[in-house]
């Protein structure tokens, strides 16, 4: 009974660190979440990155707001701060996507009180 169970440790050990380096290899991009910060223009329905061009902000009614409050508000993206990557975050190791899911904190574009790190 005793040298199974070094067997079955020996297994779940090397589990682990196959998975381990397999985690490295495999990349999640880390998505926008709801609460994030965002600012909205009125006039036309878009929301922009806080660290939006002033062109895409002149001469209207600009807020901030949550990005989920926004959406269902019905705002739309700017297209132009999406072709930047503004709302696109860090690629990352699947290993430190699962340390962010724990609650560590990791490379991110985003705190998790939704403000933007630049």
């Amino acid at each position: 009974m005793r040298e199974k169970g070094k067997i079955i440790a020996v297994i779940v050990i090397s589990l682990l660190v196959i998975g381990f380096f397999l985690s490295i290899y495999i990349t999640v991009d880390e998505v926008i979440p709801g609460n994030a910060v965002v600012v909205v223009t009125k006039e036309d329905k878009l929301y922009h990155s806080i660290h939006f061009d002033y062109v895409c902000v002149a001469n209207k009614t600009a807020q901030t707001m949550t990005l989920s409050e926004a959406e269902a508000q019905g705002y739309k993206p700017h297209k132009y701060d999406e072709d930047l990557g503004y709302f696109r975050g860090n690629r990352q190791f699947l290993f430190y996507h699962l340390l962010s899911k724990l609650g560590i904190s990791v490379n991110s574009r985003w705190d998790k009180n939704g403000n933007w790190l630049w």
